[in-house]
């Protein structure tokens, strides 16, 4: 279940409005915004009049007490599944410029009104991208939309520069004949999460360390030590040039979700197809880790067929600097890998992930919750 912790500023009425353009200083709400989300706001999140475009698709705003986030939301009645996810899509401007190597977290508010998919849910797909010619991006990912209003994120790293005049969020939405609605949308640079992080902000400066009793996972892992991520939440940080990402829904597996990587050639670096599980709390040096992965292999160009997977635990921000660099191989069927690790170095709270690599050989592996202990 996803967190449904809300962040807002504005009322219905000023996100169904037309904001004035932002300027290199933010007007003073945006700031007291910046104040309450972790990283950099890097757009307005009081408005929803976003530029759309495509065919057989209509479009509207509606405004009621219940839509999280402000109260307000923009309908989107997908006629007809496009021939790509694109052919409609709405753009959410962007206030500042990307660089090579910046986290950028994408979050919103949304729900699937109905949809032709077998398990009724909506899908968005998510780019950061130029909204210019050749519309250059990155981090591709398709999001599935839940009937209830839920918050969704994803977080990414850039692999190319977008200035800011260009940069913008494109929400695609042709993926299925649909109705969904999308309420208030929050992007950041340098954080890989905005909601979890706030909540934490909001409570304790220091994060406390999660009870493995509250959370869905296997009866060997009740003992391991002290939960240090939160399993329940995806918004991992994808990234790379060398393949793509899917989110699944897995019944047969602990927490029911997946996220799918599949590598269409092998990269000039192991990491270029990636992902990365936030960390909550701080790590310090000398301390005894544990990472457990739920993973297995569909397909794999490899001598024994088997999916092969890098691990590391590094910061969550250049230069990427971390420890421990392993590799392990999954088979065919649902299995659970643990990784010990022991840290050489240390990281705040949040500025740690466990980076898994996948570009290392040609496959598709599937990989389901990742807890990760401190073992000490």
């Amino acid at each position: 279940m996803m967190n449904h912790y809300r962040i807002a500023l504005a009322t219905g009425a000023a996100l169904l409005c037309i904001a004035t353009p932002v300027t290199a200083q933010l007007p003073p709400e945006l700031a007291a915004f910046d104040e309450q989300v972790p990283g950099d706001l890097i757009n307005d999140p009081t408005r929803i009049d976003w530029e759309s475009y495509g065919t057989n698709y209509e479009t509207s705003g509606r405004a009621a007490e219940e839509i999280p986030g402000g109260g307000a939301a923009r309908v989107f009645d997908i006629k007809a599944k496009g021939a790509n996810i694109y052919d409609v899509a709405a753009n959410v401007p962007l206030i500042a410029q990307i660089d090579s190597g910046d986290r950028v977290t994408v979050g919103f508010y949304a729900r699937s009104v109905s949809s032709e998919r077998s398990d009724g849910k909506g899908v968005i797909g998510v780019r950061i991208q130029e909204n210019a010619a050749p519309y250059g991006g990155f981090g591709d990912t398709n999001v599935l939309i839940g009937s209830e209003w839920d918050w969704y994120e994803v977080s990414t790293l850039a692999d190319k520069r977008i200035r800011r005049a260009d940069a913008i969020v494109a929400l695609q939405l042709a993926g299925a004949r649909q109705q969904v609605e999308i309420g208030q949308a929050i992007v950041v640079k340098g954080s890989a999460t905005i909601v979890a992080t706030t909540e934490v902000a909001a409570t304790d400066p220091q994060p406390t360390l999660k009870d493995p009793s509250t959370i869905e996972m296997p009866d060997g892992l009740r003992s391991a030590g002290q939960l240090i991520n939160d399993p329940t939440r995806r918004g991992w940080g994808h990234g790379g040039t060398a393949g793509t990402w899917q989110e699944l829904d897995v019944p047969e597996i602990w927490l029911q979700k997946a996220t799918s990587f599949t590598t269409s050639r092998v990269g000039e670096n192991r990491w270029d197809l990636s992902t990365a599980i936030p960390i909550t709390t701080a790590v310090k040096e000398g301390d005894q880790m544990m990472v457990a992965i739920v993973a297995r292999t569909i397909s794999a160009e490899t001598e024994d067929a088997k999916g092969l997977i890098y691990a590391r635990i590094q910061g969550a921000f250049p230069p990427f600097e971390g420890f421990g660099d392993k590799v392990f191989k999954v088979g065919d069927r649902w299995q659970m890998v643990k990784l010990p690790f022991t840290a050489t170095r240390g990281f705040g709270p949040g500025d740690a992930v466990a980076a898994l690599h996948f570009a290392g050989a040609k496959q598709n592996v599937e990989i389901g919750p990742v807890y990760i202990f401190k073992t000490n």
